[in-house]
């Protein structure tokens, strides 16, 4: 598997969630793009993608926990 197919799905998932209405449903979106950039930036050895979408996902997981 090219890695770099799974950073443009990343991607495409966190484009996706931008385009849904209401906070929860784009906040667990978007958590499931950045767990994707999270593996992708560990297997091509980056990271700051690594670094800022594992951060992203603590703070969605928090927001989500506050509601």
């Amino acid at each position: 598997m090219s890695w770099e197919i799974l950073g443009t799905i990343a991607s495409v998932i966190v484009l996706i969630s931008f385009l849904m209405k209401g906070e929860t449903k784009i906040r667990l979106v978007n958590i499931i793009g950045a767990i994707c950039f999270v593996v992708y930036g560990i297997f091509i050895g980056a990271f700051a993608v690594w670094f800022l979408n594992g951060a992203l996902c603590i703070i969605h997981i928090v927001k989500l926990l506050k509601r």
